[in-house]
Protein backbone atom coordinates (compact mmCIF):
# COMPACT_ATOMS: atom_id res chain seq x y z
CA UNK A 1 0.00 0.00 0.00
CA UNK A 2 1.25 3.74 -0.97
CA UNK A 3 1.93 5.47 2.01
CA UNK A 4 2.09 9.61 1.77
CA UNK A 5 5.48 11.54 2.62
CA UNK A 6 5.15 14.80 3.42
CA UNK A 7 8.40 17.02 2.26
CA UNK A 8 8.58 20.54 3.59
CA UNK A 9 10.82 22.78 2.06
CA UNK A 10 10.88 26.11 0.20
CA UNK A 11 9.39 26.79 -3.17
CA UNK A 12 11.00 25.09 -5.80
CA UNK A 13 13.14 23.74 -3.83
CA UNK A 14 15.62 21.30 -6.50
CA UNK A 15 16.94 18.98 -3.04
CA UNK A 16 13.19 17.97 -2.19
CA UNK A 17 12.26 17.68 -5.89
CA UNK A 18 15.05 14.92 -5.47
CA UNK A 19 14.11 13.62 -2.05
CA UNK A 20 10.40 13.06 -3.55
CA UNK A 21 11.31 11.26 -6.52
CA UNK A 22 13.41 9.03 -4.10
CA UNK A 23 10.00 8.35 -1.88
CA UNK A 24 8.52 7.54 -5.40
CA UNK A 25 10.90 4.82 -5.35
CA UNK A 26 10.49 3.41 -1.90
CA UNK A 27 7.05 2.80 -2.70
CA UNK A 28 5.51 6.26 -1.22
CA UNK A 29 3.29 9.10 -2.17
CA UNK A 30 5.51 12.46 -1.75
CA UNK A 31 3.12 15.47 -0.77
CA UNK A 32 5.50 18.27 -1.47
CA UNK A 33 4.83 21.18 0.90
CA UNK A 34 5.91 24.84 1.19
CA UNK A 35 7.18 25.80 4.68
CA UNK A 36 7.08 29.32 4.17
CA UNK A 37 4.23 29.74 6.45
CA UNK A 38 5.65 33.75 7.00
CA UNK A 39 6.50 34.51 3.66
CA UNK A 40 5.60 37.63 1.71
CA UNK A 41 1.96 38.66 1.57
CA UNK A 42 2.35 39.28 -1.96
CA UNK A 43 3.73 35.46 -2.16
CA UNK A 44 -0.43 33.54 -3.10
CA UNK A 45 1.14 30.38 -2.18
CA UNK A 46 1.73 31.07 0.94
CA UNK A 47 0.50 28.52 2.66
CA UNK A 48 -2.37 28.19 5.59
CA UNK A 49 -2.09 26.15 8.71
CA UNK A 50 -4.53 24.98 11.17
CA UNK A 51 -3.72 22.94 14.37
CA UNK A 52 -5.93 21.75 17.01
CA UNK A 53 -6.53 19.14 18.97
CA UNK A 54 -8.11 16.64 16.89
CA UNK A 55 -6.79 18.34 13.38
CA UNK A 56 -3.89 19.79 11.78
CA UNK A 57 -3.46 20.64 7.89
CA UNK A 58 -0.70 22.60 6.33
CA UNK A 59 -1.20 24.27 3.10
CA UNK A 60 -4.80 22.56 2.45
CA UNK A 61 -3.32 18.84 2.97
CA UNK A 62 -4.74 17.25 5.79
CA UNK A 63 -2.66 15.44 7.87
CA UNK A 64 -5.04 12.76 9.06
CA UNK A 65 -3.27 10.01 7.16
CA UNK A 66 0.54 11.36 7.43
CA UNK A 67 2.41 9.00 9.83
CA UNK A 68 6.03 10.45 8.37
CA UNK A 69 7.24 13.50 7.17
CA UNK A 70 10.74 15.47 6.38
CA UNK A 71 11.95 18.90 7.22
CA UNK A 72 14.33 19.94 4.51
CA UNK A 73 15.47 22.99 6.70
CA UNK A 74 14.43 25.63 8.30
CA UNK A 75 15.02 27.45 12.02
CA UNK A 76 14.73 30.27 14.09
CA UNK A 77 16.53 33.53 13.59
CA UNK A 78 17.01 33.61 17.29
CA UNK A 79 17.51 30.82 19.97
CA UNK A 80 14.30 29.70 21.78
CA UNK A 81 15.90 30.57 24.88
CA UNK A 82 17.04 34.41 23.99
CA UNK A 83 14.17 37.26 24.23
CA UNK A 84 12.43 37.69 20.71
CA UNK A 85 13.66 40.77 20.02
CA UNK A 86 16.58 42.64 19.09
CA UNK A 87 18.82 45.02 21.03
CA UNK A 88 18.59 48.51 20.83
CA UNK A 89 20.77 49.36 18.07
CA UNK A 90 18.98 47.48 15.28
CA UNK A 91 16.97 49.46 12.46
CA UNK A 92 13.46 49.85 13.15
CA UNK A 93 12.21 47.98 10.00
CA UNK A 94 14.64 44.67 10.97
CA UNK A 95 12.66 45.09 14.34
CA UNK A 96 9.23 45.36 12.92
CA UNK A 97 10.03 42.27 10.74
CA UNK A 98 11.82 40.22 13.24
CA UNK A 99 9.25 40.85 15.76
CA UNK A 100 6.30 39.56 12.90
CA UNK A 101 8.34 36.76 12.43
CA UNK A 102 8.00 35.24 16.08
CA UNK A 103 4.52 34.42 15.54
CA UNK A 104 5.31 32.54 11.92
CA UNK A 105 7.88 30.63 13.89
CA UNK A 106 5.84 29.94 16.85
CA UNK A 107 3.11 28.66 14.62
CA UNK A 108 5.91 26.18 12.64
CA UNK A 109 7.16 25.04 15.77
CA UNK A 110 4.18 24.10 17.05
CA UNK A 111 2.82 22.40 14.13
CA UNK A 112 5.93 19.90 13.95
CA UNK A 113 5.79 19.27 17.79
CA UNK A 114 2.11 18.39 17.73
CA UNK A 115 2.66 15.97 14.72
CA UNK A 116 5.18 14.54 17.16
CA UNK A 117 2.81 14.21 20.34
CA UNK A 118 0.93 12.51 17.89
CA UNK A 119 3.33 9.57 17.23
CA UNK A 120 4.50 10.10 14.17
CA UNK A 121 7.91 10.24 12.59
CA UNK A 122 9.25 14.24 12.05
CA UNK A 123 12.82 14.71 10.71
CA UNK A 124 13.82 16.65 11.96
CA UNK A 125 11.96 18.70 14.44
CA UNK A 126 12.48 22.23 14.93
CA UNK A 127 14.29 21.33 18.46
CA UNK A 128 17.93 22.00 20.38
CA UNK A 129 19.71 20.53 16.83
CA UNK A 130 19.49 24.02 15.50
CA UNK A 131 20.53 25.90 18.74
CA UNK A 132 23.76 22.97 18.77
CA UNK A 133 24.50 23.98 14.92
CA UNK A 134 24.40 27.91 15.72
CA UNK A 135 25.91 28.13 18.46
CA UNK A 136 28.66 26.07 18.52
CA UNK A 137 30.04 27.16 21.53
CA UNK A 138 28.12 25.36 23.98
CA UNK A 139 27.62 22.54 21.22
CA UNK A 140 31.47 21.47 21.35
CA UNK A 141 31.35 21.17 25.51
CA UNK A 142 27.90 19.20 25.22
CA UNK A 143 29.77 16.76 22.73
CA UNK A 144 33.11 16.51 25.04
CA UNK A 145 31.22 16.05 27.89
CA UNK A 146 29.46 12.80 26.08
CA UNK A 147 32.60 11.18 25.94
CA UNK A 148 33.16 12.60 22.04
CA UNK A 149 36.36 13.73 20.73
CA UNK A 150 36.51 17.84 19.18
CA UNK A 151 39.41 20.15 18.79
CA UNK A 152 40.38 22.46 21.65
CA UNK A 153 38.43 25.36 21.52
CA UNK A 154 38.09 28.61 23.55
CA UNK A 155 35.06 31.40 23.16
CA UNK A 156 35.78 34.81 24.53
CA UNK A 157 35.89 39.02 24.05
CA UNK A 158 38.88 38.90 26.54
CA UNK A 159 42.01 39.81 24.30
CA UNK A 160 44.67 38.58 26.79
CA UNK A 161 42.64 35.25 26.78
CA UNK A 162 42.34 34.48 23.68
CA UNK A 163 46.40 35.43 23.49
CA UNK A 164 47.04 32.89 26.17
CA UNK A 165 44.73 30.26 24.05
CA UNK A 166 47.20 30.99 20.91
CA UNK A 167 50.01 30.80 23.02
CA UNK A 168 49.22 26.93 24.09
CA UNK A 169 47.58 25.62 21.03
CA UNK A 170 50.04 26.66 18.36
CA UNK A 171 48.25 26.58 14.79
CA UNK A 172 44.47 27.66 15.33
CA UNK A 173 41.80 28.80 13.44
CA UNK A 174 38.45 31.35 14.19
CA UNK A 175 34.79 31.08 13.57
CA UNK A 176 32.17 33.01 14.05
CA UNK A 177 30.38 32.56 17.46
CA UNK A 178 27.24 31.89 15.14
CA UNK A 179 25.49 30.85 11.98
CA UNK A 180 27.40 29.31 9.36
CA UNK A 181 30.28 32.03 8.50
CA UNK A 182 33.02 30.88 7.04
CA UNK A 183 36.45 29.39 9.17
CA UNK A 184 39.78 30.91 8.37
CA UNK A 185 43.62 30.41 9.66
CA UNK A 186 44.82 32.64 12.59
CA UNK A 187 47.76 34.52 10.61
CA UNK A 188 50.80 36.16 12.63
CA UNK A 189 48.99 39.70 11.70
CA UNK A 190 45.59 38.71 13.99
CA UNK A 191 47.85 38.73 16.92
CA UNK A 192 47.80 42.10 16.64
CA UNK A 193 44.34 43.03 16.26
CA UNK A 194 42.59 40.86 19.26
CA UNK A 195 41.46 43.92 21.01
CA UNK A 196 38.71 43.59 18.50
CA UNK A 197 37.29 40.91 20.55
CA UNK A 198 35.91 43.64 22.85
CA UNK A 199 33.73 44.57 20.19
CA UNK A 200 32.11 40.99 19.55
CA UNK A 201 33.09 37.70 21.04
CA UNK A 202 34.80 34.65 18.40
CA UNK A 203 35.23 31.00 18.44
CA UNK A 204 38.91 30.24 18.60
CA UNK A 205 40.11 26.75 17.79
CA UNK A 206 43.11 24.23 17.87
CA UNK A 207 43.50 23.62 14.12
CA UNK A 208 43.54 19.73 13.82
CA UNK A 209 45.39 19.12 10.76
CA UNK A 210 43.96 16.27 8.21
CA UNK A 211 41.12 15.49 6.29
CA UNK A 212 37.58 16.70 5.96
CA UNK A 213 34.99 14.05 6.33
CA UNK A 214 30.95 14.66 5.41
CA UNK A 215 29.45 12.10 7.10
CA UNK A 216 26.08 11.43 6.86
CA UNK A 217 23.46 9.46 9.13
CA UNK A 218 19.82 8.13 8.69
CA UNK A 219 18.30 6.46 11.54
CA UNK A 220 21.08 4.29 12.97
CA UNK A 221 22.81 3.64 10.07
CA UNK A 222 25.95 5.29 8.68
CA UNK A 223 24.88 5.60 5.10
CA UNK A 224 27.45 7.77 3.06
CA UNK A 225 31.16 8.84 4.28
CA UNK A 226 32.77 11.30 2.08
CA UNK A 227 36.73 12.88 2.40
CA UNK A 228 36.40 16.58 0.75
CA UNK A 229 39.26 17.10 -1.45
CA UNK A 230 39.71 21.04 -1.21
CA UNK A 231 41.79 23.99 -0.56
CA UNK A 232 42.34 26.10 2.12
CA UNK A 233 41.09 25.83 6.16
CA UNK A 234 37.09 25.87 4.91
CA UNK A 235 36.01 22.64 3.26
CA UNK A 236 33.09 24.43 2.12
CA UNK A 237 34.24 27.05 0.08
CA UNK A 238 37.09 25.05 -1.55
CA UNK A 239 35.88 21.56 -2.64
CA UNK A 240 37.15 20.46 -5.68
CA UNK A 241 36.13 16.53 -5.23
CA UNK A 242 34.96 14.17 -2.63
CA UNK A 243 35.73 10.51 -2.02
CA UNK A 244 34.15 7.84 -0.80
CA UNK A 245 35.62 6.25 2.00
CA UNK A 246 34.82 3.48 5.05
CA UNK A 247 35.02 4.51 8.19
CA UNK A 248 36.42 2.39 10.85
CA UNK A 249 32.98 0.31 12.01
CA UNK A 250 34.04 2.32 15.84
CA UNK A 251 33.83 5.73 14.12
CA UNK A 252 30.55 5.03 12.19
CA UNK A 253 28.96 3.47 15.26
CA UNK A 254 30.28 6.72 17.68
CA UNK A 255 28.37 8.61 14.62
CA UNK A 256 25.73 7.21 14.92
CA UNK A 257 25.15 7.84 18.69
CA UNK A 258 26.15 11.47 18.90
CA UNK A 259 23.48 11.96 16.29
CA UNK A 260 21.13 9.94 18.61
CA UNK A 261 22.34 11.82 21.33
CA UNK A 262 21.17 15.27 19.70
CA UNK A 263 17.72 13.26 19.26
CA UNK A 264 18.41 13.01 15.38
CA UNK A 265 16.68 11.12 13.01
CA UNK A 266 18.85 12.56 9.81
CA UNK A 267 22.01 14.58 9.64
CA UNK A 268 25.06 15.14 8.23
CA UNK A 269 28.66 15.37 10.46
CA UNK A 270 31.76 17.53 9.84
CA UNK A 271 34.80 15.80 10.83
CA UNK A 272 38.67 16.07 10.92
CA UNK A 273 40.36 13.09 10.51
CA UNK A 274 43.45 12.88 12.60
CA UNK A 275 46.53 11.95 12.32
CA UNK A 276 45.55 8.64 15.17
CA UNK A 277 42.54 7.65 12.65
CA UNK A 278 40.01 9.42 15.08
CA UNK A 279 37.17 11.56 14.25
CA UNK A 280 37.15 15.30 16.11
CA UNK A 281 33.84 16.30 15.88
CA UNK A 282 32.98 19.88 14.31
CA UNK A 283 29.70 20.52 12.75
CA UNK A 284 26.37 19.03 12.98
CA UNK A 285 23.71 19.83 10.43
CA UNK A 286 20.04 18.81 10.54
CA UNK A 287 18.62 19.98 7.44
CA UNK A 288 21.69 19.23 5.78
CA UNK A 289 22.48 20.69 2.29
CA UNK A 290 23.21 17.69 -0.06
CA UNK A 291 22.88 19.59 -3.76
CA UNK A 292 27.10 19.69 -3.62
CA UNK A 293 27.80 16.52 -3.71
CA UNK A 294 27.97 14.10 -6.98
CA UNK A 295 24.41 12.48 -8.04
CA UNK A 296 25.87 8.89 -6.81
CA UNK A 297 25.93 10.55 -3.52
CA UNK A 298 22.53 12.67 -3.33
CA UNK A 299 20.88 9.13 -4.59
CA UNK A 300 22.48 7.35 -1.45
CA UNK A 301 21.46 10.21 1.37
CA UNK A 302 17.85 10.32 -0.15
CA UNK A 303 17.19 6.54 -0.88
CA UNK A 304 18.05 6.02 2.75
CA UNK A 305 16.28 8.65 4.06
CA UNK A 306 13.46 7.92 1.52
CA UNK A 307 13.32 4.18 2.90
CA UNK A 308 13.26 5.37 6.65
CA UNK A 309 9.72 7.54 5.95
CA UNK A 310 8.02 5.03 4.37
CA UNK A 311 9.08 2.09 6.42
CA UNK A 312 7.99 4.05 9.37
CA UNK A 313 4.96 5.37 7.69
CA UNK A 314 3.97 1.39 6.82
CA UNK A 315 4.53 0.14 10.22
CA UNK A 316 4.51 2.86 13.15
CA UNK A 317 7.60 1.07 14.10
CA UNK A 318 10.91 3.84 15.06
CA UNK A 319 12.79 0.73 15.23
CA UNK A 320 11.90 -0.98 11.53
CA UNK A 321 12.78 2.60 10.41
CA UNK A 322 15.71 3.15 11.70
CA UNK A 323 17.04 0.12 10.49
CA UNK A 324 16.10 -0.03 6.78
CA UNK A 325 17.87 -1.14 4.28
Amino acid sequence: MAVKIALFANKDSAQIAEIAEAVVDAGGVPVVLDIRLGGSAADSTEPALTLGHDQAAWGGVDFADIRAMHIRCTAPRTLPTLPPVLNPLSHAEYRAAFIKEQAFQAATYSFFEHQAARGKLVVNRLTTAYIDHNSKSQFYEKLRSAGFLTPRSLTTNDPAAAARFLDSVGEAVIKPMIGIGSTRAVVPEDHARLDELTRCPALFQERVMGPTLRIHIVGDRMVLALRIIADGVDSRTGAKDFEEIQLDPAEAAAMVRANRFLGLHYAAWDAIEGEDGRLRLLDCNPGPFVMWLPTSARRTVFGALARTLTTFARTGSLDAASQAP
